[in-house]
């Protein structure tokens, strides 16, 4: 039998550490937008964006839903350590919150290229991280057992 490249337990671990990692950067982002003050960034557009009113739904600066997002996965990976039957039953929301998470970059990546006509660092970086862990939940979930 073959053996797993990554054991369930490892792969919850990463997904809660690249949590951590989406909470940072989007908290980091919206305190920027709610500001209104520079955001450190390797270009020019992460300034573009954050001016543009498509980075915001209905006066929301969209970090803040990538910090709703991302809080939400650092509990539900959190909590699914801390129990056998949550470990199980968590991670089809995982899964879901993250396949959702894809989705809402996918679109926010689009409006910075087409709309906005620039792209955050962070805001890619923050793609990344969600496709990641959109790839990690689906991995852990196919090879559950």
């Amino acid at each position: 039998m073959k053996e797993k490249f990554l054991n369930d337990q490892m792969t919850n671990r990463i997904l809660f550490i690249l949590s951590l990692l989406g909470v940072a950067i989007a908290l980091y982002v919206t305190q920027s937008f709610l500001r209104k003050t520079p955001i450190v960034c390797l270009n020019s557009g992460c300034e573009l964006v954050r001016k543009n009113p498509a980075s915001y739904i209905a006066g929301i600066p969209v970090p803040a839903f990538g910090l709703i997002g991302y809080t939400l996965l650092v509990l539900l990976t959190f909590l699914r350590t801390t129990s056998t039957k949550l470990h199980k039953t968590l991670l089809p929301w995982i899964a879901g919150i993250t396949g959702g998470g894809v989705l809402f970059v996918s679109w926010f990546t689009y409006t910075e290229a087409f709309v906005i006509g620039g792209f955050c660092t962070w805001c890619v970086i923050s793609a990344g991280n969600m496709i990641t862990m959109f790839s990690l939940s689906l991995y852990s979930h196919s090879h559950k057992k």
